[in-house]
């Protein structure tokens, strides 16, 4: 018995032995199984995190190619802001990075290839060789984008059995017309109304975003670039004391920090240069200018000068003022003033030349007869902002008007450009628009390397309504608001009350009308600093006038690209203007007609991350 109760405790032990074993082989097999997928856990952390740098570089150096070559954004010179002939980056323009091999901080040993930014079709597609990819589906007539989709490989060596796999990213590029916002601004923005001031429409700056009193209202998006301050900006002193309170907005829409737009899709590090010989790289205000043909033009075909149909430009010396009318629907290059077409010249204030040549062709001569019958250059104005009296060249817009409409000008764009380059600090030009209440059918914009002066109601038909306090409907019975935008140096608003020759008058003599203008204004304005106030968003387009018994009903958008030059006065100086009633409206017909004329807003951003 004791030798068979001997032999059962064997088979008893051997099987718990065998048991353990089994059970420990599996726990060793679990944690060697555990610890290798740790292990490739840990691996693959590593290698996504190496493709999103790498994705991250390719985003970058795409967003460069956009930025840096003005041949990728939009075609100027058509009358309409259309995105048809958008000339945007192909593949074979984007760089060709070979394959290479890398140490991680961990001394793992890793590789990148097929480093490559295809572009993409709307459904995401790959778009062959160097064709340009087409706009992004359900856009709009002031907006659209563009995919491009980032590509990496990485491979993480691992026992044998490497990770590999290729990471991916879009890329958007989206252009938008700048008069999709309420208010836009490339530099810092201020809004510190007084009494109650409601914002229609979306908001945005570049830069930073300044609100201090809470009878401001917001009432859709709000987005800045860099930051949000319930205050007043540095060099402001003309809120010394106050204390600073927040602004109203809808309760699922708070301003947020947003992706800043830049003009044309540009980087102005890169393009604009202040230190060097080439006066065409300044800044923005290039927009406006009459380029140097002489040298390199970043801007070339962005400027309204190269835009405008007709172009009028004026030369003074002593009491003789010149304005050369041309035509530029012919011009050889983006440079080029056109062809003469017309030369009107006064002489201490009379008029003592018509005509010079009205051009070869019957447009031409329909043209010039249109423009110079337009035109007055013998008129001035006390301007007490600027502590000037101001020579204008007045255009009767009416009279552009009747010619359109009567199909006179067939063919003509309906941008026209104006501007003075004698301006000087002690000669101060401008441009006064005059009966202005009709515009042409599809609409018209002006634009001046100089201050622009409104006069009156503009844009609206007969009197509108809101004229007379009592609706904000801002056009007469039976008119159209057409779209209309004035670019300028600096915008003033002189209302219908207003007459030129009693600009002398102390202000409570220079008293305001009730007046309505509908029309997108771009504009500079006079930054605050060294103690005064630039004079915010609410005073961005400028008055003259004591207003305290009148409303000024606007119905718009508003774009500041840059400072004024010629218009520096700063804001806030005795006997200049006395505020009006804001009624002050988004004009939403813009997401639909646009101004004649093209400027659009580019944003980058990096879209959908995913892996195979």
């Amino acid at each position: 018995m004791r030798r068979n109760q001997s032999g059962a405790t064997i088979v008893v032990v051997i099987s718990v032995v065998a048991t353990l074993a089994v059970f420990i082989g599996a726990a060793l097999d679990y944690t060697f199984t555990v610890g290798r997928n740790v292990e490739r856990s840990a691996k693959m952390a590593q290698a996504t995190a190496i493709a999103n740098g790498c994705l991250q570089n390719e985003y970058m150096y795409w967003r460069e190619i956009c930025r840096c070559q003005p041949a990728h954004n939009p075609a100027i010179g058509v009358a309409t802001s259309t995105f048809s002939s958008i000339a945007l980056p192909a593949q074979s323009q984007f760089m060709n990075v070979p394959n290479f091999t890398a140490t991680t901080g961990s001394g793992s040993n890793y590789t990148v290839s097929n480093y490559s930014v295809t572009a993409l079709t709307p459904q995401l597609q790959a778009v062959a060789g160097s064709t340009i990819p087409p706009a992004g589906i359900g856009q709009t007539a002031t907006s659209q984008t563009f995919f491009y989709r980032g590509r990496v490989t990485v491979t993480l060596p691992d026992r044998g059995i490497p990770i590999s796999f290729n990471a991916y990213q879009i890329f958007e590029q989206q252009y938008q017309n700048p008069w999709d916002w309420a208010i836009f601004f490339n530099d810092p923005l201020e809004i510190h109304p007084g009494p109650q001031f409601t914002i229609n429409g979306w908001v945005q700056t570049n830069s930073s975003l300044y609100t201090g009193h809470s009878t401001l209202t917001f009432g859709d998006k709000v987005t800045y670039g860099t930051n949000w301050y319930i205050g007043f900006m540095a060099g402001d002193g003309d809120h010394n004391g106050e204390t600073p309170a927040a602004p109203t907005w809808p309760s699922n829409l708070p301003p947020v920090q947003g992706t800043p737009g830049q003009p044309f899709g540009l980087n102005p590090n890169s393009i604009f240069n202040t230190s060097d010989p080439n006066n065409n790289n300044d800044g923005y205000h290039e927009l406006i200018e009459i380029p140097n043909p002489s040298y390199p033009d970043p801007l070339a075909s962005q400027r309204y000068f190269d835009q405008a149909g007709v172009k009028v430009v004026l030369a003074s010396s002593g009491s003789t003022i010149t304005a050369t009318v041309y035509d530029n629907s012919t011009a050889a290059s983006t440079s080029s003033l056109g062809t003469t077409i017309g030369v009107m010249t006064y002489n201490g204030g009379s008029k003592t030349t018509t005509t010079s040549n009205k051009g070869s062709t019957t447009y031409q001569k329909a043209l010039a007869s249109t423009m110079m019958s337009a035109l007055s250059l013998n008129q001035s104005l006390q301007d007490n902002r600027e502590g000037a009296t101001v020579a204008i060249t007045s255009l009767n817009v009416g009279t552009i008007t009747t010619a359109v409409n009567n199909n006179t000008l067939t063919g003509f764009n309906q941008i026209i450009y104006i501007d003075d380059s004698s301006a000087t600090t002690g000669n101060e030009r401008a441009v006064e628009l005059t009966n202005g209440t009709q515009l042409p059918t599809n609409g018209l914009t002006i634009a001046s390397g100089n201050p622009v002066y409104i006069q009156g109601d503009y844009n609206t038909g007969t009197a509108p309504p809101s004229n007379l306090g009592t609706t904000t409907q801002p056009t007469g019975s039976g008119y159209t608001r057409q779209p209309s935008s004035i670019i300028a140096d600096a915008v003033d608003i002189l209302s219908n009350n207003w007459t030129n020759s009693e600009s002398t008058n102390s202000l409570g003599s220079r008293p305001a009308s009730n007046t309505t203008i509908n029309a997108a204004i771009m504009s500079g304005n006079v930054p605050t600093s060294n103690g005064n106030y630039s004079g915010g968003a609410e005073n961005f387009p400028r008055f003259l006038e004591d207003w305290s018994n009148a409303t000024l009903t606007y119905y718009g958008s508003m774009v500041e690209l840059y400072a004024s030059k010629q218009a520096t006065g700063i804001w806030g100086q005795d006997n200049v203007y006395n505020p009006p009633t804001r009624a002050w409206y988004y004009d939403t017909n813009f997401q639909v007609h646009p101004p004649p004329g093209s400027i659009m807003i580019v944003t980058y951003l990096k879209g959908q991350w995913y892996q195979q």
